[in-house]
């Protein structure tokens, strides 16, 4: 998942710079501005960053984010789609059947 990789790319950045805006962080260069965002959102949502809000600051500094100290959750691990359940269900074999089949002939015409 982007979102999860970006916030813990985020994460390894605040552990040095914090507290950061969202502009900090898309200006030193850790991910475009919309990645950081998504990613502060996400972080936010499972309680991995806070905001700081700064009253009296100019509108990109007036919200900063810093790390509360708790993990990303794990993300599970999604099984690769496979089609033998449809193909036991519908009752085709996995492998096809080997059928003898007679040899064919071929008919030439000659003059």
């Amino acid at each position: 998942m982007k979102a999860h990789d970006n916030a813990t790319k985020l994460m390894q950045w605040l552990r040095q710079h914090q507290p950061a805006t969202v502009a900090q962080i898309a200006a030193n260069g850790v991910l475009n501005s919309r990645d950081a965002s998504d990613a502060v959102q996400y972080g936010v949502r499972h309680g991995v960053l806070e905001r700081l809000k700064r009253p009296g600051a100019s509108g990109n500094a007036r919200v900063q984010y810093r790390l509360t100290g708790q993990a990303l959750p794990v993300l599970k691990a999604v099984a690769a789609p496979s089609f033998d359940g449809l193909l036991q269900a519908w009752g085709i074999a996995r492998t096809p059947p080997n059928i003898q089949a007679h040899t064919s002939r071929k008919l030439e015409l000659t003059d």
